[in-house]
């Protein structure tokens, strides 16, 4: 096909692409609207060595994991459900629960998800502050050139995290466009036969056109 030919096809079938675009955007609204909201709550807090020689940094970057594992397990994720009230079994606070260390900042991030934004944020806080007073309770155990603080960071904040609604209209809408294209493909080859105008027909039997009978 010549270009001009595709500009043909483009202004005939392009309305089709965009209809098929847009119920699918529409679809993936509807859909996203009608899932049930989780929120992520994201805290951090941060591991003071008392001294800022090479021996203690160290040894508290690589003790990091070892507290992480000490702290953020089910025994005590039973305890914070207890301390808080919640209606939540520890294991549902436990699975709900992601932690990751970031040695480079001797930080450690906690991630609750949760179907209340407000209910995470709590979550979040209490894991915090129990690293937190598991710290002191060991720090009074040693020098205080020996000790190893834990230091709260901001209050917690959620988001929303499922659905994105905006992240599935636009890939429903991609995805709905794709599939347009595709039926405007399956059109022109089902018509493929079709001879609408002259340089179809010289196209197609490889012989010049000598005139034409015109239609009133």
């Amino acid at each position: 096909m010549e270009a001009q030919d595709y500009l043909q096809l483009a202004k005939r079938r392009a309305w089709i692409v965009l209809v098929v675009a847009v119920i699918a955007g529409m679809s993936a609204f509807v859909f996203s609207k009608a899932q049930t909201p989780i929120y992520k709550s994201t805290m951090e807090l941060f591991i003071q060595p008392a001294r800022t020689d090479f021996g203690l940094t160290q040894s508290a970057k690589q003790l990091l994991s070892s507290y992480i594992g000490i702290i953020f397990n089910k025994t005590n994720a039973a305890k914070l459900n207890s301390s808080l009230g919640l209606e939540y079994g520890g294991d549902r606070i436990y699975n709900s629960t992601k932690v990751a260390d970031d040695a480079a900042r001797f930080a450690v991030q906690i991630e609750i998800s949760d179907y209340d934004g407000d209910t995470a944020n709590r979550i979040a806080k209490a894991w915090a502050v129990y690293f937190a007073d598991w710290r002191n309770t060991e720090n009074a155990k040693q020098r205080r050139e020996d000790r190893v603080d834990a230091i709260l960071g901001d209050d917690p904040v959620y988001n929303q995290d499922y659905p994105r609604t905006a992240v599935n209209v636009i890939a429903g809408a991609i995805l709905g466009g794709l599939v347009g294209i595709l039926i405007v493909i399956g059109l022109e080859w089902s018509q493929a036969d079709v001879l609408r105008k002259q340089s179809d027909i010289e196209r197609k039997l490889a012989i010049p056109v000598i005139g034409a009978i015109p239609h009133e």
